[in-house]
């Protein structure tokens, strides 16, 4: 919490979006190289992603680090945690 702990309610909102928006796209590219690798594994024996650098399993921690960092930061200080909009969704996730 330290790191978020000098920011402004909508400085942290802002910074929220932002890694969230960077969540969902880092979230996305972890779950297209898992399917990548069942592919590669059920043709030819080797997790393909993985193996080639596709892997974004230790980005999505760091993430979702952050995000949870932010969200304790807007928690503590009262802020209202900003709505996140899926691409390609009209409603917003929570």
């Amino acid at each position: 919490m330290a790191a978020y702990g000098n920011m402004d309610c909508q400085s942290l909102a802002q910074e929220y979006l932002k890694e969230q928006t960077a969540l969902l796209a880092v979230s996305k590219q972890q779950n297209d190289a898992a399917t990548g690798d069942a592919f590669g594994v059920f043709l030819i024996g080797v997790p393909m992603s993985s193996t080639f650098g596709g892997d974004k399993e230790g980005q999505v921690a760091v993430t979702k680090g952050k995000v949870n960092a932010l969200e304790a930061n807007l928690r503590s200080k009262g802020c209202n945690i900003p709505a996140v909009t899926k691409p390609g969704s009209k409603k917003s996730a929570r």
